[in-house]
């Protein structure tokens, strides 16, 4: 008997119903409000259509624009420095003579367990100028910073999401390091090739697909942070950390309630991540055809 050809789709519905509803209905919503002027708790009927002034309005915004700043600033600096120690981390790994190698593995995965706004306030303890940890070791030295100063709380907020998420980059790069051929690393050695050359010229172009996949999901995810920041500092001191997200909260829901602008700004965060996305999907796409 011949199957038909709509067995796939009734199988699929299900999922697909559920994904429309969660996904494609609110995101069409966010796009209408950010065309309407409208404040959190006026009648849903007081709203009036404003076309594209949102977008103008917080183009123009100076606290928009600093936000777009430091938002930039931070996906660059964690994004970075989790890919150097992840690849250090992996490079470590993918030795034979490691042992307890599994032992390892599962303690990296500890990080990436805990929740981001749970890990926000573990470290808000330990950034603690008074109590914490961090100073406390720190006093030997004779140093002491205060880390929610306005200079260095970016850099805290940095220094968490490096210590959550370097795990998860250093396994995505173990894994790709793993999966590597073994005779072109064979015949450099034979060459005369030393270390360095070899990771130049062999290790890294035969895992760049698997480096441009680790920057995608964690540049996506950096782009969007909001749990970390919001248990840590609360986007302060002053502006020191709101991020593009702490602008969405803070204009939506925490101070003005002026849901219009509050959707135009995480609409333009979803455009960006969107276009940065298939940037690198067709940077990956490229380097499958070489192949």
């Amino acid at each position: 008997m011949r199957k038909s050809n709509k067995a796939p789709f009734i199988w699929l519905a299900p999922s697909l119903i559920v994904l429309f509803l969660i996904t494609i209905i609110p995101t069409l919503f966010l796009f209408y409000t950010s065309s309407v002027n409208w404040e959190l708790g006026l009648p849903w009927s007081d709203r009036t259509f404003v076309g594209l002034q949102n977008y103008l309005d917080i183009f123009r915004d100076f606290l928009f624009q600093q936000a777009v700043k430091r938002t930039i600033v931070y996906t660059v600096f964690s994004v970075s420095t989790e890919f150097v120690f992840g690849y250090i981390i992996a490079s470590f790994l993918s030795r034979k003579s490691v042992r307890w190698k599994g032992l390892l593995i599962g303690t990296l995965i500890i990080p990436m367990t805990v929740t981001p706004s749970i890990a926000g306030l573990i470290w808000r303890l330990y950034f603690n100028p008074n109590y914490g940890i961090i100073n406390y070791f720190l006093h030997f030295f004779k140093i002491a910073p205060d880390w929610y100063s306005y200079s260095l709380a970016m850099s805290s907020v940095i220094i968490v999401d490096v210590w959550q998420w370097t795990p998860f980059v250093a396994l995505i790069l173990f894994a790709g390091l793993s999966a590597l051929p073994s005779t072109p690393f064979e015949a450099a050695l034979v060459d005369g090739a030393s270390k360095l050359q070899i990771m130049r010229y062999i290790t890294l172009p035969l895992l760049k697909p698997i480096i441009l996949i680790a920057i995608l999901l964690r540049g996506m995810d950096a782009l969007k942070m909001f749990d970390v920041v919001f248990s840590l500092t609360g986007g302060g001191p002053a502006d020191a950390t709101e991020l593009l997200s702490m602008l969405v909260y803070r204009t939506g829901f925490y101070q003005t309630g002026m849901i219009g602008l509050a959707s135009a700004i995480a609409v333009v965060l979803l455009v960006v991540i969107i276009l940065i996305s298939q940037l690198f999907i067709k940077i990956l796409g490229e380097k499958r055809e070489e192949v």
